[in-house]
């Protein structure tokens, strides 16, 4: 995920680690600055690890695509196209 995407920080392999340091009671602050991770982020892995016992799950993440109907599919289409054509004359 992480190799994919430059701009993800956290991996699979980062909150194993956060989970085994925070279980052997390696502060945040260290781990933080090991991983080059905020503290809160640090926090919230090791939040979601002890209320279900399962490792924070990073499958999504940015923006929620919106659906588009089919007529402003076209309106886009339509205003593109007109303001192409009349930035070339």
């Amino acid at each position: 995920m992480g190799k994919k995407n430059k701009v993800v920080k956290l991996t699979q392999k980062k909150i194993r680690y956060i989970i085994r340091a925070k279980t052997n009671n390696v502060s945040t602050k260290i781990i933080a600055k090991d991983l080059k991770l905020s503290e809160s982020t640090v926090k919230r892995v090791w939040m979601h690890w002890t209320r279900t016992k399962m490792p924070l799950n990073i499958s999504k993440f940015g923006r929620k695509k919106k659906e588009m109907d089919e007529a402003s599919e076209q309106l886009i289409l339509e205003v593109t196209l007109i303001s192409s054509a009349g930035a070339s004359t």
